[in-house]
């Protein structure tokens, strides 16, 4: 398994750079979509009758198209990995 810097500079190659830029952009999407789909389940489910019924329903909505986001932030995660040669798993 090949290891790779967390620094990304100007003197790497161009390739490397925008690689490494999905992998960082895919974990940043991943990490905002699953406080989003935390946050929808707790308003939509345990504390539902705290909230009006526009923001459960934009609560239940959310949780859907996050979902959905989550998975485009792995799907990018994964490409970044497999270009720069590491077995995506």
């Amino acid at each position: 398994m090949k290891h790779f810097p967390l620094i990304v500079d100007s003197k790497q190659p161009s390739d490397f750079r925008q690689y490494m830029r999905c992998i960082v952009g895919g974990n940043w999407l991943m990490l905002v979509s699953i406080v989003v789909i935390i946050s929808s389940i707790i308003i939509s489910y345990p504390l539902a009758q705290a909230f009006s019924m526009p923001m459960q329903i934009t609560a239940h909505i959310s949780t859907i198209v996050f979902a959905g986001v989550l998975k485009v932030g792995y799907v990018l995660r994964c490409v970044g990995f497999n270009e720069l040669g590491h077995e995506v798993i």
